[in-house]
């Protein structure tokens, strides 16, 4: 059976999760870290993609990004690969011929507060899985610039945290007081099933509104034969 074509939905972000082959930690050292954080934005550059979150921990990273053809979000993880997994060889030990899981998996998201949230989801993997107490204090994501702690201007904003208010301080004030809410469990679970499927992750009315731009299904189909239309007798 043919491999399903990696949903793509014209000006809708994207959520990317790149996870180390075997379960391996792919970022053993600061040195690590450092270097994919140095490759992110040039490869942005290159294949013409907008970061608009990350998150980096030692087994992998969640990615936000908006792509402008349905392939470029492809070129993009290959060109990160291509020039990050070399350099990193040379500061760390790596136990198999590759490095990644060989194909990543992601999710579209509805813009609106959907993206938001699924921007907080990305930058609070840090909590999840590396324990990190603070997000903006941890040195491998982007809630820190969001939050103002430091600046990251090669990053992207999405266009609903441009609306959390008229002045950088406003948002990066509005966004903190957001983050302390987090994502609740029904979004949080919601949200990981698309990702790990591929579905978009949607309320129901943009999910029947943006099914004819997206390049194929966007949720599973029902299962069985579709039901059959009784016939009036009248």
């Amino acid at each position: 059976m043919a491999r399903q074509a990696r949903l793509f939905i014209p000006d809708c972000p994207m959520v990317l999760e790149l996870q180390g082959i075997g379960r391996q930690e792919v970022f053993q050292t600061r040195e690590a870290f450092s270097l994919f954080h140095t490759q992110l934005p040039l490869s942005a550059a290159q294949e013409e993609v907008a970061i608009h979150a990350y998150c980096m921990v030692p087994a992998g990273a969640l990615l936000m990004i908006s792509a402008f053809e349905a392939n470029s979000a492809g070129r993009f993880v290959q060109n990160l690969n291509r020039h990050f997994s070399p350099a990193v060889r040379q500061v760390q030990a790596v136990h198999s011929s590759a490095l990644w899981e060989p194909r990543f998996k992601s999710t579209v998201v509805q813009p609106g507060l959907h993206s938001l949230k699924a921007c907080l989801f990305v930058e609070q993997l840090a909590m999840r899985t590396a324990g990190a107490a603070d997000l903006a204090t941890y040195p491998w994501s982007s809630f820190a610039a969001h939050a103002g702690v430091v600046n990251e201007a090669w990053l992207s904003d999405l266009p609903v945290y441009w609306q959390l208010g008229n002045t950088p301080f406003e948002r990066q004030s509005r966004y903190r007081q957001f983050s302390e809410q987090g994502v609740g469990e029904s979004d949080f679970q919601a949200l990981s099933q698309c990702l790990q499927k591929g579905w978009l992750w949607s309320d129901d009315a943009f999910c029947a509104q943006i099914q004819e731009l997206a390049n194929r299904p966007v949720r599973p189909r029902p299962r069985g034969r579709p039901a059959i239309k009784k016939q009036s007798t009248a």
